[in-house]
């Protein structure tokens, strides 16, 4: 948990949520790559990137030349980059969308708001999204999501169609320990530059979030043992003060589209179709928390204003302490358990 930028960005929100691999700033040097539905792509450290080209069937992004990189992720057809750097958020969108525009990419849509920038690019039929959002600290995560990539763009550039299979992350090269199987489907193959270890992302189907019931969808240790089980749309009326477990639903009328459990200590979720604000979504669970005998010990940590990010810790006992985020993205919601040591 030491490698954590909640540690390193003051415990910010969407740092927290991310659970990244420190980095240190190089310039034009990769940090991570990948193949994504044929599409291979690259993300820099700071730095212009030369011979860019709008006939590129690739993808290549870098920070801002004044940045400083903190960390990646690959996270189910999403390439994430976190840096510092003290410019405004316009000048880091548009540094970012010139880049894109200056691979082929077209805009066809744009949301601005004072902390948050949203971007929709298209290219050959494929479309790629740009969710820049700034934090405290002069924290910036930019996210590219390439889930509506299409197998022709990348065709042309001789890569390998690795679409629809299941990866197995590269050997975590900090520890010398192999990572168990991604279980997600068209991400293609990674090439993880750092050592970033995923023990495996889990998707699931409406289908599957009816039938489960009252039957737990996924389960994770924190660093006390104890169990947080996560169950579909459903209200748990029977919440207590377990030592052994802590249990939490998803809000009733969404759906669990995706879970993601890390070695480095948490318990990502994503849901969807939820009615609920940002607040309204973060009260939901701050009252499981605290039905379960949590304690809140820090209302105040939030990120981007509070329009985009809510992060709350609780502690239970001793050995128990969780950072809960809920960050909005899209038409969606993501949920971060990140177990900490006490």
């Amino acid at each position: 948990m030491n490698s954590k930028l909640i540690r390193k960005a003051g415990a910010l929100a969407l740092t927290t949520l991310l659970a990244l691999t420190p980095v240190a700033a190089a310039q034009q040097q990769p940090v991570l790559s990948g193949t994504t539905n044929g599409l291979a792509w690259t993300l820099y450290g700071p730095g212009d990137l030369a011979n860019l080209s709008n006939q590129s069937n690739t993808l290549k992004v870098s920070a801002h030349p004044q940045a400083t990189v903190v960390g990646t992720k690959y996270d189910n057809q999403s390439a994430v980059l976190a840096f510092r750097v003290n410019v405004p958020l316009m000048t880091v969108y548009m540094y970012h969308d010139d880049q894109l525009r200056a691979q082929g990419f077209t805009r066809t849509s744009q949301n601005m708001g004072d902390n948050n920038a949203q971007a929709v690019y298209t290219r050959n039929g494929s479309q790629v999204r740009l969710n820049l959002i700034r934090q405290g600290n002069n924290s910036y995560r930019a996210t590219f999501d390439l889930s509506g990539v299409q197998m022709a763009m990348g065709n042309n550039s001789g890569q390998a169609n690795a679409a629809n299979t299941n990866t197995t992350p590269a050997t975590n090269t900090a520890t010398g320990t192999t990572p168990a199987t991604n279980n997600s489907t068209n991400t293609g193959a990674t090439n993880r530059v750092l050592p970033i270890t995923v023990v495996g992302i889990t998707k699931f189907t409406p289908e599957q979030n009816t039938a489960a019931g009252r039957n737990a969808l996924v389960s994770a240790k924190d660093f006390a043992g104890v169990q947080y089980l996560l169950y579909g749309p459903i209200e748990l009326n029977s919440l207590s003060n377990n030592a052994g477990t802590a249990s939490f639903s998803i809000p009733q009328g969404s759906t669990l589209t995706e879970t993601d459990i890390n070695v480095n200590g948490d318990l990502t979720a994503r849901i969807a179709g939820s009615s609920l604000n940002l607040q309204q979504v973060m009260a939901f669970y701050d009252r499981q928390f605290k039905t379960q005998g949590f304690t809140l010990v820090n209302p105040t940590d939030t990120g981007a204003g509070g329009d985009y990010a809510l992060t709350y810790i609780y502690e239970r006992g001793e050995g128990s302490r969780v950072s809960f985020s809920v960050e909005k993205e899209f038409d969606t919601y993501r949920l971060v358990w990140d177990f900490q040591r006490s």
